[in-house]
């Protein structure tokens, strides 16, 4: 779990947090859920195409990988690019 140390990983656990707190503060009427809300996917939205760059930009991976991964990171947004560092570790040792 190499990866899972890269910035743009904790930044992705961040932009969840911040959706669900942002969805805990629409269930309860506030009106600063909305803001929430719109912050986090601003946020969600770099987290993504930070995570696609990172795919595309890896020289570790043979191109059958890159295609796997450049496939999930696009298909599952937010999930997506966390799955990537989290199962993604080093040349020859990586879990597709």
């Amino acid at each position: 779990m190499k990866n899972a140390r890269h910035p743009n990983f904790f930044f992705g656990i961040f932009t969840i947090l911040a959706v669900l707190i942002g969805i805990g503060l629409n269930a309860n009427g506030y009106a600063a859920g909305d803001d929430v809300l719109i912050g986090s996917t601003v946020l969600g939205g770099i987290h993504w195409i930070w995570g696609i760059f990172d795919v595309v930009g890896r020289t570790d991976m043979k191109p059958f990988q890159k295609r796997f991964w450049l496939i999930i990171v696009v298909a599952v947004p937010a999930l997506g690019a966390l799955l990537f560092y989290i199962l993604h570790q080093t040349k020859d040792k990586i879990a597709t």
